[in-house]
């Protein structure tokens, strides 16, 4: 059985990679910018139609936050 769209992104995430659909995305903060941060941050931003930028230690908490984003942006 194949994996749900949730697990590839947060193989995707895990991996340092990252995901964008429609001005929005999501990804390892720490992989793009070197800053101080205290452990892993997982970033979820939107600059487009809704206006979002927020940083999460919890990488489920930041996958349903960018989910709740992207079902409106449909």
């Amino acid at each position: 059985m194949g994996k749900t769209h949730r697990e590839n992104l947060k193989e995707k995430l895990i991996n340092g990679r990252y995901e964008s659909y429609k001005g929005l995305s999501i990804c390892l903060i720490n992989r793009f910018i070197k800053m101080d941060f205290r452990g892993i941050k997982y970033q979820v931003h939107s600059d487009g139609r809704i206006k979002f930028s927020q940083l999460y230690s919890d990488v489920e908490e930041a996958i349903s936050k960018y989910f709740e984003i992207r079902r409106k942006l449909r």
